[in-house]
């Protein structure tokens, strides 16, 4: 039976260390939207950082379902689920004239309100469920 790979649920903060085209479910906060680009920047405080710190936030290309996505969604503040793959940018180093890794950002294939979602306990279940994918993988 062949189709398409499943998603891998993640927190935001982690999908820096997701290999690249990896596919992505992942929850985050509208904190900008950028008409010009068609880009989201979501952010997501979690594992929590210090008042000092900005928290973790991912541009997510929303070009290919602008169709579908509702001004409610853009909205700064909402959280929404995204479904979609990692994607990195590529720069040029100019001094070592060399590419380098740079940002990650997710090109998004799905994009839906998380409704009235209770944020710690979604927080506590990802992170449970996490732990309980690690330990299967480490076992086998």
């Amino acid at each position: 039976m062949n189709g398409p790979l499943p998603s891998t649920r993640a927190f935001l903060a982690d999908l820096p260390t997701l290999p690249a085209d990896s596919k992505v479910r992942f929850l985050g906060c509208v904190q900008t939207y950028h008409v010009r680009t068609g880009h989201l920047v979501l952010e997501h405080n979690y594992p929590p950082r210090k008042a000092s710190q900005e928290p973790p936030s991912v541009s997510v290309d929303i070009n290919a379902i602008l169709e579908t996505v509702t001004s409610e969604e853009l909205r700064v503040g909402a959280w929404v689920n995204v479904l979609g793959y990692v994607r990195r940018r590529r720069r040029r180093s100019i001094a070592e004239k060399r590419e380098t890794a740079s940002s990650v950002y997710v090109e998004a294939v799905m994009l839906f309100a998380a409704g009235a979602v209770s944020l710690g306990e979604y927080e506590r279940i990802l992170q449970d469920s996490l732990e309980v994918e690690r330990r299967v993988r480490r076992v086998d």
